[in-house]
């Protein structure tokens, strides 16, 4: 199937649901562009997001992160687009994703992803004592804004990322031809 995209595709979803992962199958899939926007946000504060949560917080961290998710959206090219975990927090962001892209919730139980990223050193709000807790937490706060803003749901538990991605595919392969 010769898919095209008519919009920019977002994923969004809790930290280790596998936005990054999805997207880079999905650009490769399609031929078009794949950004991570936290890699994007690395590249403008010129540190890693660990690194300036320690020192500017949450609050300011999520101003940037609206302004790159702006710059994105608002670029002519179409692309995969990975947004971070708390993306949807902000009512702009979820506004500027409804009305720029097409949006795919990448849902799993924070049971598996805490298991996927018990070694993961990278995700500030994850450098909690109790990680799982803290994922339990975020996807009550998270999931309705999830649920809000994405065109469909694909439910990746138990399935390998290869799966969740065909599946994704499949999605919106069958979205665009109908």
């Amino acid at each position: 199937m010769n898919f095209v995209m008519d919009a920019h595709i977002a994923l969004v979803g809790l930290p280790g649901s596998g936005k990054s992962t999805i997207g880079r199958y999905l650009a490769r899939r399609w031929s078009v562009p794949f950004v991570d926007v936290d890699a994007a946000i690395e590249e403008q504060i010129h540190c890693s997001i660990r690194e300036f949560f320690a020192k500017e917080g949450e609050a300011r961290f999520r101003a940037v992160e609206q302004d790159v998710m702006e710059q994105l959206l608002a670029k002519p090219i179409k692309m995969i687009i990975a947004t971070g975990g708390g993306a949807v927090l902000k009512s702009e962001n979820r506004a500027q994703l409804a009305a720029h892209s097409r949006v795919v919730y990448l849902s799993a139980s924070p049971h598996e992803i805490a298991r996927r990223l018990q070694k993961d050193t990278q995700r500030p709000l994850l450098q909690v004592d109790n990680p799982l807790q803290r994922l339990l937490d975020l996807h009550g706060v998270r999931d309705p804004l999830y649920r809000e803003v994405a065109e469909f749901v694909v439910v990746g538990t138990g399935l390998s990322a290869t799966q969740v991605a065909q599946r994704v595919a499949m999605q919106l392969e069958l979205g665009a031809s109908s």
